[in-house]
């Protein structure tokens, strides 16, 4: 019973970050939409700008924005999981959940 229930708590869970992030519990960062338009407007710039140079510098710039990208989405999941880790272990502490929680234990239920 106790791994069905940790089943559906890591299922919600992956749900949740996967939603659609209009629904009334995101959470909002107020320099963030800012923050995106200024990148939005400094990628066109750097488009123009890379296009000048040589072929080989193009390459290696475009695959250095590709993993910055990656390294940036992989970051934000880290941090998102993170933050329920903590909230499992929390509950956990307080005994609202069992007490004996490895970490490994929730990562496999998260995954």
């Amino acid at each position: 019973m106790q791994n069905k229930i940790w089943e559906q708590v890591g299922w919600f869970l992956n749900r949740l970050r996967c939603e659609n992030v209009t629904r009334d519990t995101a959470v909002e960062v107020p320099a963030y939409r800012k923050t995106e338009e200024k990148m939005e407007e400094l990628r066109e710039k750097c488009k123009v700008t890379i296009q000048q140079l040589p072929q080989e510098q193009q390459q290696l710039i475009w695959e250095w924005m590709e993993i910055l990208e990656d390294i940036n989405s992989l970051e934000g999941q880290k941090a998102y999981c993170q933050g329920y880790v903590d909230c499992i272990l929390l509950l956990s502490g307080m005994g609202v959940m069992r007490q004996d929680l490895s970490l490994e234990e929730i990562q496999k239920w998260i995954r």
